[in-house]
């Protein structure tokens, strides 16, 4: 895998592409996710390359701490001279979730307004305003339902404390803490938000200028999501066009042969997604609007073609599709392309990444 990844954003690297990411999800001993440590994995990407930004899409973070979330991205956003991005997610996998989140008293959610989804979301707020404040504020305190930072009473009567840092009283109290460093980029890197379903999302990530990312394939509820986005941010005084600072994610394949392309496919999102995330009911993402019933959570390959979801096929076929979506007010300006390295042979990958970055790419930058 590492050899495989290596060449492929080593090409994506030279071909110009903008980032490459990885999620955060455990206990893969299936297969079908090898990332439980995306910021590592970016470090190791990333000191291969030059250019290419290198980021997580997403930390699950009401399953992590915050401050240490906070220290390992700034470390990385340094080692890499700012080519970085982050990402937060709220966590659904409840295999690796429930145990790993077990000490925070939280599990994986299904947004499903029960008890746990409402803790799990809670967290999540409240650790994404430790991270920023530990991003932003040399010493900082924070005093929540989940975080008291400092810890009431917390005595530290170190004199060099008092000599060369700050945030402790005469008598020795820490009343504020710091990370060193904070991030190389001011005053944060570029924060996205995958993958997102509701308004109530795109209205929060508008007012923290946030870049979400939209799982939908339906035109109509991408409209109304991109402008929620738009129509709060312009109450936040940004003057953002439809589209601005969104994107949404497809799964990505190009061939100069149309059935080569759909059989390579039928390899990786054909086989993967019905087996995973289908399940997980992110078949949820295809729904159209005013559709109420849930989406199935079994499906073949023909379901994910008949969705939008498969970005897949010849230079050509991939431009007008792009152009289709474009002319319906509704252009982001970010697409996650969505890669099965591994299901997909390596040689398949990267021509695709070739023909993307030479005969698609440059119709739309």
């Amino acid at each position: 895998m590492l050899w495989a990844l290596s060449r492929e954003i080593g090409l994506a690297d030279d071909l110009g592409f903008w980032g490459a990411a990885f999620t955060e999800h455990h206990f893969h001993i299936e297969g079908m996710e090898v990332s439980n440590n995306p910021i590592m994995l970016d470090l190791y990407f990333g000191m291969q390359t030059k250019n290419i930004r290198m980021g997580q899409l997403a930390n699950v973070i009401p399953l992590n701490n915050p401050i240490r979330v906070a220290e390992d991205m700034a470390m990385l956003d340094h080692m890499l001279r700012g080519r970085t991005f982050f990402g937060m997610a709220r966590g659904y996998q409840r295999r690796w979730a429930d145990i790993i989140g077990q000490h925070y008293g939280v599990r994986g959610t299904e947004s499903d307004q029960s008890d746990n989804d409402t803790r799990n979301r809670e967290l999540f707020y409240e650790n994404y305003e430790v991270i920023k404040k530990a991003w932003t504020s040399s010493t900082f305190s924070h005093q929540g339902k989940h975080w008291k930072i400092p810890t009431p009473d917390l005595k530290f009567p170190h004199e060099a404390v008092g000599l060369y840092g700050r945030g402790q009283t005469e008598d020795g109290y820490i009343t504020e803490v710091g990370i060193a460093p904070q991030p190389y980029q001011k005053p944060f890197p570029p924060i996205f938000q995958p993958f997102s379903f509701s308004p109530e999302t795109f209205s929060f990530a508008a007012r923290e200028n946030l870049i979400p990312i939209a799982l939908s394939t339906d035109d109509e509820i991408l409209e109304d999501l991109f402008t929620v986005y738009r129509d709060e941010t312009a109450k936040m005084g940004r003057d953002y066009k439809m589209g601005q600072n969104v994107g949404v994610m497809r799964h990505m394949l190009v061939s100069d042969d149309a059935a080569e392309a759909r059989r390579y496919g039928a390899m990786g999102s054909g086989f993967i997604w019905p087996a995973w995330f289908a399940p997980a009911g992110f078949n949820n993402g295809f729904r159209k609007k005013g559709d109420i019933n849930p989406a199935p959570l079994t499906c073949d390959y023909n379901y994910l073609l008949e969705s939008g979801f498969e970005l897949v096929g010849t230079p050509d076929e991939i431009n007008r599709r792009i152009e289709a979506l474009t002319k319906k007010n509704i252009s982001p300006e970010y697409l996650v392309a969505l890669q099965y390295s591994g299901p997909v042979p390596n040689y398949v990958q990267m021509k695709s990444l070739e023909l993307w970055a030479t005969q698609v790419a440059p119709n739309w930058l």
